[in-house]
């Protein structure tokens, strides 16, 4: 049985070829890695199920820009898994104090921390979500400071101008991500808001990472943090222990929270 360590790295290396020359072919493949087909076929259909490829006879293509960046909408996202980031958001925001300057990308699970956010005072949060930003104009105690940039639909959010960020410390960040390994990192599927999440990150003292159980073990193309630069994972429930061991040995926090 092939262990989950090197199933990771053989599918980073079929990204990295996908990359390079836009398309792969099963047969190439194999020879490659020194796996049979069906690996392969495997292998392809659940980078398929990610997003990042589409398969195609013999083979598999990377998705356009256009498709790559297709998520579900912000709104039909947000709604998904929703008790379990209900969870996380209010254990997130149990890290915050009053004062606290606070990084918030722009993604689902950071937007369930807002409720518990409001509840303290003089917080300085940057963020690049405009609906994340929307959300406090009911709260005066709470500066928001955002960067410039290009609208990004689907997240509501501004990317491709990280320069524009205030240059600022900040105490805590929360970031979502598509993926997260020991060996790839926290990655994510889009590089305009990888590079944001990456620029958020480095005005930020202690990195948190929030994510849902269905993260862990899958690599999207963009690594935007390597495992070793988060201080803690808050997720749920449910998470294989070869996954979560590779983080705890290195000193990162995993909190789960929940039932599950």
């Amino acid at each position: 049985m092939i262990n989950a360590l090197f199933l990771q790295e053989r599918r980073q290396l079929i990204l990295d070829d996908l990359r390079r020359d836009g398309r792969v072919s099963v047969k190439a493949l194999s020879e490659k890695l020194n796996v049979s087909e069906v690996t392969i076929r495997q292998d392809l259909r659940a980078l398929e199920d990610e997003g990042i490829l589409e398969r195609t006879y013999g083979g598999a293509m990377l998705r356009a820009p256009s498709s790559t960046a297709a998520e579900l909408s912000f709104d039909i996202r947000r709604r998904k898994h929703k008790g379990e980031k209900d969870e996380i958001g209010r254990s997130a925001a149990a890290l915050v104090k009053d004062g606290y300057g606070v990084a918030l990308d722009s993604s689902t699970t950071t937007f369930a921390m807002i409720p518990y956010l409001k509840r303290y005072d003089g917080l300085t949060i940057v963020t690049n979500s405009l609906v994340i930003a929307q959300q406090f104009l009911d709260s005066p105690r709470i500066r928001v400071l955002l960067p410039g940039g290009t609208l990004r639909r689907d997240s509501i959010s501004l990317v491709g101008n990280p320069a524009s960020l205030p240059d600022i410390n900040l105490n805590v960040g929360f970031f979502s991500a598509q993926g997260v390994t020991f060996e790839a990192g926290i990655t994510e599927i889009g590089p305009d808001e990888a590079e944001m999440k990456r620029a958020l990150m480095s005005r930020c003292i202690t990195k948190v990472i929030t994510v849902d159980a269905s993260k862990w073990g899958k690599v999207a193309p963009y690594t935007y943090a390597a495992a070793r630069d988060v201080a803690r994972i808050i997720t749920t429930g449910g998470i294989p222990l070869a996954e979560v061991q590779p983080f705890q040995q290195a000193g990162i926090v995993v909190e789960m929270v929940g039932d599950a």
